[in-house]
């Protein structure tokens, strides 16, 4: 009896509740220190795939000129082509859909998509495709707006289809309508000579590469723009509302939507491109012709994106330490968050004269 009762108690193998606490306790301590260590590796990948759009952007800008005879500008409101002569037969001066035919007055990001493998797009725009060239992996979301198009012609054609992540530096590449000398030391393009066409203004959106007095490692051509986090999942909105409870411009408009203004393709926006900026009695901006409000040169800013984040004409990324910006010779750099405004200014500027560079 003994024998079978001693053969029947075999011993048990596993863990008491003490050992088995302790062998979670470690595995969360494990998790928590790998965590880390992976999101360092996925926002690498995700700043060097930015880093590789901001080049291939860049690339195109060069294309663009070498076709084109000069850089790509920003185009005008409602693709207004008076501008450019003649009117193409079959199109409307309003609420057309970006085309070849009123190319002129696209923006930049219509105007290059030839350049970046998406010609079908060009030839036959539509507004449920994104363009991954434009979209930085580092922010959420399908690359489109939260704002479908109405399929008819109105407004929404403006604010729907494929979002920009990235900004063309202003400065440097202009819209079809640049501000213009009315007289008195003002900028105002409300009051231009229509009808004698590009002539009748004054204007740097036939900017050439030559043109770059600065040198073209030393000025800005195409960045990351500073996003609000609040707009991540609802792009090319008008507001969003803030933790207080006020509401605060997305400056987030999409391909679609061309000519000037810093909420749009563009940043680095200053008074020879938006004649509301100017300010007779105001600050000198070197290389500008108008003054600026001094309010301006404080916008000059590079941003890291967070809640409430006012973006108004400033660059800036979803990346620790700094934002990714392509200079004008298709270099590109991580500019820290700590770049004082005024070297921004300067690198932004394509002809201020300034002795200072992206290293600064």
């Amino acid at each position: 009896m003994r024998a079978i009762l001693s053969s029947s108690r075999r011993p048990r193998y596993g863990f008491t509740l003490i050992e088995l606490l302790v062998v979670i306790a470690i595995i969360a301590i494990l998790i928590g220190l790998l965590l880390p260590a992976v999101q360092k590796v996925r926002e690498a990948a995700a700043r060097t795939q930015s880093v590789n759009n901001l080049k291939q952007i860049a690339l195109a800008f060069h294309s663009y000129h070498d076709v084109k005879k000069e850089l790509p500008h920003n185009g005008t409101w409602n693709y207004s082509t008076w501008i450019w002569g003649p009117f193409p037969p079959g199109s409307q001066w309003v609420y057309t859909p970006p085309n070849p035919k009123v190319e002129a007055g696209c923006s930049w990001g219509y105007k290059i998509l030839p350049y970046i493998e998406q010609d079908n797009l060009y030839k036959n725009y539509n507004f449920t495709t994104p363009i991954s060239t434009y979209v930085d992996p580092g922010r959420p979301g399908s690359g489109l707006s939260s704002q479908p198009w109405s399929g008819n012609p109105d407004d929404s054609i403006y604010k729907a289809g494929a979002i920009s992540d990235y900004a063309a530096n202003s400065m440097l590449v202009g819209s079809g309508i640049n501000s213009v000398d009315t007289g008195g030391g003002s900028a105002n393009f409300d009051n231009a000579n229509w009808t004698s066409g590009p002539a009748s203004h004054w204007n740097s959106y036939h900017r050439k590469l030559i043109g770059i007095r600065d040198g073209t490692s030393n000025t800005i051509m195409v960045g990351t723009k500073a996003l609000a986090v609040q707009v991540y999942n609802q792009r090319a909105c008008d507001n969003f509302t803030m933790s207080n409870g006020a509401t605060q411009g997305c400056h987030d408009y999409l391909v679609s939507n061309p000519g000037p203004g810093w909420d749009n393709l563009l940043r680095a926006s200053a008074p020879d491109d938006l004649w509301w900026m100017t300010d007779p009695a105001g600050v000198s901006i070197a290389g500008q012709r108008f003054k600026a409000a001094s309010w301006v040169p404080f916008t000059f800013q590079v941003l890291r994106d967070d809640r409430d984040l006012d973006v108004s004409n400033r660059w800036g990324s979803a990346y620790s330490g700094g934002a990714p910006i392509s200079m004008a010779d298709a270099s590109v750099r991580v500019f820290s968050y700590s770049t004082p405004s005024n070297i921004v200014l300067a690198l932004c500027t394509p002809g201020g004269g300034e002795t200072v560079s992206p290293d600064q």
